[in-house]
């Protein structure tokens, strides 16, 4: 997978030309929300997730955005007998996001955050809550489709890793791989 990026990035940059996709000035915003409910095989444990990521930037340069963006995530699962348990989790990161838009729609993107996690998980009387500090980094090439002059449709797909730190004993846990993911990007003021 790691050749399939390498070779979409080299096909980007061979492909690019030296218009202006998004000129110089203008500010853009957009966001990508995410919601998915799951069943464990061979299980009655269940489960939902929200995720809602927006962002605004900056044109720097034409086609070069600057900006920040936020990532707000909320988990939940359940279990009945004989394990009988309820979990939740919700974290909220911001952070700094870079963008470089091709004349052809293709782009380039990375976005980095940090903030907080809490979780929660209950089992019969016992409760625990565990408090965290999370970072996470998102690199990745897309593609923005213009539905109107204005509204762009942007698939990305890349690779991703979040760590998280329990803030009790230090401890650390890194989780990485492949995300795809669709968004949509609003062009909010424009330079001519």
């Amino acid at each position: 997978m790691k050749k399939l990026i390498f070779l979409l990035m080299i096909f980007g940059l061979s492909t690019a030309t030296f218009g202006q996709f998004i000129k110089k000035g203008s500010v853009i915003g957009g966001g990508a929300f995410e919601f998915r409910t799951e069943k464990f095989k061979d299980s009655d444990s269940k489960g939902s997730s929200f995720a809602l990521m927006p962002w605004a930037g900056y044109l720097v340069i034409d086609n070069l955005v600057v900006g920040a963006g936020l990532n707000f995530t909320t988990t939940s699962s359940k279990s009945g007998p004989p394990s009988d348990f309820k979990s939740s989790n919700s974290d909220v990161t911001f952070g700094p996001v870079i963008r470089y838009y091709m004349d052809q729609g293709l782009f380039f993107h990375g976005q980095a955050g940090v903030g907080s996690s809490k979780s929660k998980f209950t089992s019969g009387n016992t409760t625990t809550t565990n408090k965290y500090g999370e970072s996470k980094l998102r690199l990745g090439i897309g593609y923005a489709a213009r539905i109107t002059d204005t509204v762009l449709f942007e698939p990305i797909i890349g690779y991703y890793s979040e760590t998280t730190k329990d803030k009790s004993d230090d401890s650390k846990s890194t989780m990485s791989g492949l995300f795809i993911m669709g968004s949509f990007t609003i062009i909010l003021k424009t330079v001519q």
